[in-house]
């Protein structure tokens, strides 16, 4: 979005939300009315709140924790108080469809990250102590997904994740450090792209015969699928993880096709 754009789109915001404000002098005080205009300000709060959330990316990295706080506590003070005012009553739906609307901005901006995808024909990595060590004396206070160690992923797999604090991107050199582990053995990966919600891959088996049937890229916030999740967490709020030795023999797996699910109920599509 551009800066002529931005300011266009909050304008015009602005001018809806005090049409609204105007529009509830003319209500009653009591009864229904009176509910509706001392909900005003949680109204325009909450709307105001999920348009900004979805541009804390034009905040600089250390500013963004501190904007994702201040969010919370808006979104949870304007809550409260519309729950307040329909106290026994069933939130209005238009209501109800405001706060589910922030609290989807909200998580999906503090769960942001970044994701880098496999693009050769197979990767697979090594153990990563010595990763977590560099990033540590970079500073890098965020979470940080990686293939298991020694286990190969396919063309089209998600091959890492990380986001820094408040869902911010890694820096520059941290991705570049994490950029750099991921294709220490001559695997290839895509730039890092910027996404909502991390996601995890999981290796399906055919358990009549015990053949790999497909690695499934699904969001981590979708329901748990059968199969080995391919994805550890190396890094857990800047604190490096326990991390199983690399595996043996994961050079013999054929390759796998990988299918990216789909939230709408259709069949997986191929990655």
């Amino acid at each position: 979005m551009t800066d002529d754009t931005r300011v266009l789109t909050w304008a015009a915001l602005l001018g809806k939300w005090t049409q609204f404000a105007q529009a509830a002098v003319a209500l009653p005080t009591d009864g229904e009315g009176g509910r509706w205009r001392d909900a005003v300000p949680a109204i325009i709060t909450l709307q105001a709140v999920t348009h900004a959330l979805g541009e804390l990316d034009e905040l600089d990295h250390d500013e963004r924790p501190v904007a994702i706080d201040r969010a919370e506590i808006l979104c949870r003070e304007s809550v409260a108080r519309l729950n307040e005012l329909w106290r026994g009553e069933s939130l209005p739906e238009e209501v109800g469809e405001l706060i589910t609307d922030s609290r989807i901005a909200f998580e999906m901006s503090a769960n942001a990250g970044v994701e880098w995808h496999v693009t050769s024909d197979r990767l697979k990595t090594p153990h990563p102590a010595d990763l977590g060590e560099k990033l540590g004396a970079m500073g890098f206070a965020g979470d940080l997904f990686l293939p298991s160690p020694g286990v190969p992923l396919f063309k089209g797999s998600v091959a890492a994740f990380a986001r820094g604090p408040g869902g911010s991107p890694p820096t520059e050199d941290e991705a570049k450090a994490i950029e750099a582990f991921l294709t220490r053995r001559g695997g290839k990966i895509s730039t890092p792209e910027r996404i909502s919600t991390p996601r995890q891959v999981y290796r399906q088996l055919d358990f009549a015969t015990g053949r790999i049937t497909r690695d499934l890229v699904i969001p981590m916030n979708e329901d748990l699928p059968p199969g080995q999740p391919l994805l550890v967490l190396a890094i857990d709020s800047g604190r490096a993880c326990s991390v199983s030795p690399e595996a043996r023999g994961g050079g013999r797996i054929g390759a796998v096709k990988v299918e990216v699910f789909r939230p709408d109920g259709a069949a997986p599509e191929p990655a």
